[in-house]
């Protein structure tokens, strides 16, 4: 596969204070060496970054980062672009304010901003987590996951598929809407592709949602109590999906979009993984509030 893991999320914000706090109090990030009005690096493990937030006029999603293993993936990824016609671009400086050696930045079909990237630097303090998280499953598997408002879906599909060679790991209809769940290591998903446009109601701030994978249950509950004691907003109650069987809530971010904080998830073979039709998104729980439905 061209992509090795989901690496970042860039988050446009007018309030970098809310996600200082949000990040550290409530999620247990860490902050970054970048920490100032204009931007803010959160860290859930080694890397200098994994969450970045810059100040703007507007609250959304800016960039997707995914990672590359090596200078020469970054090429043969520029050469597959050029091949398709596939336009893009490489932004003066923006490699360093991202902390790694080279990337490129491309649009999706649905116009989501990719950051394609090699060589993140790593943060020799190492992580501690402020609110007593234990740790978030990354290494390999990356920052965990997005789910993207992926309309047009078919263009999309090509794109993520064929063009960037993600493996499906599973597909459904819910509600009469087409999603495919998409790996790039052994994390169940990287990436789901949901075929509805970006004004659909459960699409706030630009995206559906971005999921952190913390260590344990344990980890999940405490941060569930940490964020109800705060009076955040939530998206869904507490619960595990059929799929790749996650116990995890989802919190409001203060972007509007809902992070899923969540543990327990099964890996897979990306090798040798089938992809199975699953129609039944959850096991248990998992209420939406305040659904307009």
């Amino acid at each position: 596969m061209r992509v090795h893991s989901l690496g970042y999320l860039v988050v446009s914000s007018t309030d970098i204070a809310a996600w200082r706090t949000f990040g550290t109090e409530i999620l247990g990030m860490m902050r970054g060496r970048e920490d100032d009005e204009r931007q803010l690096w959160l860290r859930t493990d080694e890397r200098c970054q994994r969450l970045v937030v810059e100040a703007a006029d507007v609250d959304e999603v800016h960039a997707i980062g995914w990672e590359l293993r090596s200078d020469l993936d970054l090429e043969g990824l520029i050469a597959t672009f050029d091949e398709q016609g596939i336009g893009w671009e490489r932004p003066e400086g923006l490699a360093a304010r991202r902390g790694v050696e080279d990337l490129i930045r491309v649009a999706d079909p649905a116009g989501y901003l990719l950051e394609f990237y090699w060589g993140m630097q790593v943060d020799p303090s190492g992580f501690a987590s402020p609110a007593g998280v234990s740790g978030f499953v990354t290494g390999r598997s990356g920052l965990g996951h997005v789910v993207l408002a992926a309309a047009p879906f078919e263009e999309s599909d090509a794109f993520y598929r064929r063009t960037l060679e993600f493996g499906l790991t599973d597909f459904a209809v819910m509600d009469g809407v087409r999603a495919h769940f998409l790996h790039t290591n052994e994390r169940h998903h990287s990436l789901a592709l949901i075929g509805a446009p970006k004004d659909a109601w459960f699409v706030r701030g630009g995206l559906i949602h971005l999921m952190v994978q913390l260590n344990t249950i344990t980890d999940v509950g405490r941060a569930l109590g940490r964020a109800e004691a705060a009076g955040c907003s939530f998206f869904e109650t507490i619960g595990e999906h059929a799929n790749d069987r996650m116990t995890s809530f989802y919190v409001n971010s203060p972007a509007g979009f809902p992070i899923e904080v969540g543990a327990g998830a099964i890996d897979i073979d990306p090798e040798g993984w089938t992809a199975v039709n699953l129609p039944a998104p959850d096991e248990w729980g998992h209420k939406i509030l305040g659904a307009d439905l």
